[in-house]
């Protein structure tokens, strides 16, 4: 029986997650999660894995590159997306190495700069599509614009 697509959606608990729950809500492909914290109790993925927060040191990062590759050999993902967070270093790597289609997108919360994470995966090239969520700062990275993951409306998120 051939499996569906499989897209890696990886994410930062917190804002980085709310933001990419949001950009994948009208996704029909399998999503299965990778984040630092599971603090889901209802969601749409598929499945969800949880790596090592790399907020606590730079050794934690090349732990997760082994923990990336274990996911992607089990996961087999057509596709990996992200919304940011130090965790998706390694996948972003790991898809460049690969040849699995990396999306990033930085996080609205950085309105003229892009995020660290961003800038690392930038500058040596580690993604497919690289996507800012303000016209101006994807203007100045030459990054792609597409609106924003979620509207701030006067009615608060949507």
């Amino acid at each position: 029986m051939k499996r569906n697509p499989t897209v890696l959606v990886i994410a930062s608990s917190g804002g980085h997650l709310t933001q990419a729950m949001c950009a994948v809500s009208t996704v029909e492909l399998e999503l299965v999660l990778v984040t630092n914290k599971n603090m889901l109790e209802d969601s749409p993925f598929a499945r969800i894995h949880t790596i090592r927060d790399t907020q606590t040191g730079v050794l934690i990062h090349g732990l997760n590159v082994f923990s990336a590759a274990r996911l992607m050999l089990k996961e087999k993902p057509s596709a990996m997306f992200s919304t940011g967070g130090p965790i998706c270093l390694p996948f972003a790597l790991l898809g460049k190495l690969t040849g699995t289609r990396f999306v990033y997108l930085d996080t609205m919360s950085r309105v003229t700069e892009l995020s660290n994470s961003g800038k690392f995966i930038k500058k040596f090239g580690l993604f497919d599509s690289f996507l800012c969520q303000w016209q101006q700062t994807a203007e100045k990275y030459g990054a792609e614009y597409h609106g924003q993951a979620f509207d701030l409306g006067d009615n608060g998120y949507q």
